[in-house]
């Protein structure tokens, strides 16, 4: 039996050994703690390019799954698992090599394992779901891997899978939400370096737009001058950005019932015209940028006015998964970015939306016919485009 004891021994102390160390990762994902899965476990390298992530439920506690990632003899692995309580993230295997967690999938996949056993009352946790969302949206941004459920899936959507995880009690609805959110507060951060508007008018596009020009600062004065009844609302829906010639001669006739010559681009005089004109007709509608996680007064005026566009049934004043699915739907109806943040173009849009819910419509019609007699439209509820500077 001293051969059975050595054997024992040589085994404990290869598990016990330091393993090499990993990279560290980039500095955008969350703490991670490497506990190195046995060498039999894994393929060092890819094969394919990492294109999806694969969603796992470990059946088992968070340690049971560590016991048999670290047994050589297990030929199963991940590269990551996160704890039910706290949320903590375990990492075995490098996601330059190949985790042997999804069969077919293993060479162009990266494997989330979730602690779950609901035998011992181990279950999913809102701490785990918020924890594996920042890991995913870390890798995704990582890889370029796109934030939906073509590319981020369970472990039972692999092809040719006999495997059931992750089972009915994984919500995908509130897990993807996390995901869109944590891509959506990347998105807007690189929307809000991009989009350019006047300084202290986060509604009114900078100058120097002209025909054929595409961009997010065509998209947000299309939505302006729809709000001000100068474009119909179903062309700037589903005009992608682009200033083509009904966007020329929107402009124009703004610039004609403004005082403005009608050139039909967008330069300084008209920029300086459209905020006073947009100050002149206020909305009931924030007038900041909101995220999710927020909970104010503001998000209360957002979700009222989507509420009455029939897309949110309460208002709660929390910007949760409710209101960024809300947004979403919104966002997606009306031809802007998904992203389910809310910020300027997403704003004009919901303004003009509550003012003119169709296009054509006799509310749209009349604020276009008082601009051009010269007296301005009646405020339709509380102030949103109010600064100091410009008012008379």
């Amino acid at each position: 039996m001293r051969w059975v004891a050595a054997i024992t021994m040589a085994v404990a102390f290869a598990l016990a050994a330091p393993a090499p160390a990993l990279a560290a990762p980039p500095e955008y994902y969350p703490p991670i703690d490497y506990v190195p899965a046995a060498r039999s476990n894994y393929d060092v390298g890819r094969t394919m390019a990492i294109t999806q992530i694969v969603i796992h439920e470990t059946g088992g506690t968070w340690f049971s799954a560590v016991n048999w990632f670290q047994n050589p003899r297990s030929r199963v692995s991940a590269h990551y698992l996160v704890k039910a309580w706290g949320g903590g993230i375990l990492q075995f295997v490098a996601e330059s090599d190949t985790a042997f967690q999804a069969r077919v999938a293993n060479p162009y996949s990266i494997g989330i394992e979730h602690e779950f056993d609901p035998r011992h009352g181990v279950w999913h946790t809102d701490a785990q779901y918020r924890s594996s969302a920042l890991l995913v949206c870390a890798i995704a941004r990582r890889y370029g891997i796109p934030a939906d459920r073509a590319h981020i899936i369970g472990h039972n959507e692999v092809p040719g899978t006999d495997h059931s995880d992750p089972g009915p009690t994984w919500n995908w609805t509130y897990y993807m939400s996390l995901v869109r959110a944590c891509s959506a507060d990347r998105a807007q951060a690189v929307a809000r370096g991009a989009l350019r508007t006047i300084d202290n008018q986060g509604f009114a596009p900078s100058a120097g737009l002209e025909v054929d020009t595409v961009s997010d600062e065509v998209a947000l004065l299309q939505w302006d001058l729809a709000y001000l009844g100068f474009m119909n609302v179903d062309d700037v829906s589903s005009g992608g950005g682009r200033f083509g010639p009904l966007t020329e001669a929107a402009v124009s006739a703004f610039q004609e019932s403004n005082g403005v010559t009608p050139t039909g681009s967008y330069g300084d005089l008209t920029a300086a015209a459209l905020v006073q004109s947009l100050v002149a007709n206020p909305s009931d509608v924030p007038a900041q940028d909101l995220d999710i996680d927020t909970e104010s007064a503001d998000v209360g005026r957002l979700q009222t006015a989507l509420q009455k566009l029939g897309y949110i049934d309460r208002v709660t004043e929390y910007y949760g998964p409710m209101t960024e699915d809300a947004v979403s739907t919104f966002q997606q109806d009306n031809g802007i970015e998904v992203t389910g943040a809310y910020g300027p173009i997403t704003r004009m849009a919901l303004a003009t939306r509550l003012r003119a819910p169709a296009a054509g419509d006799a509310v749209g019609d009349a604020a276009q016919d008082v601009e051009i007699a010269g007296v301005p439209v009646a405020p339709l509820g509380s102030v949103m485009f109010v600064d100091a500077a410009v008012m008379p």
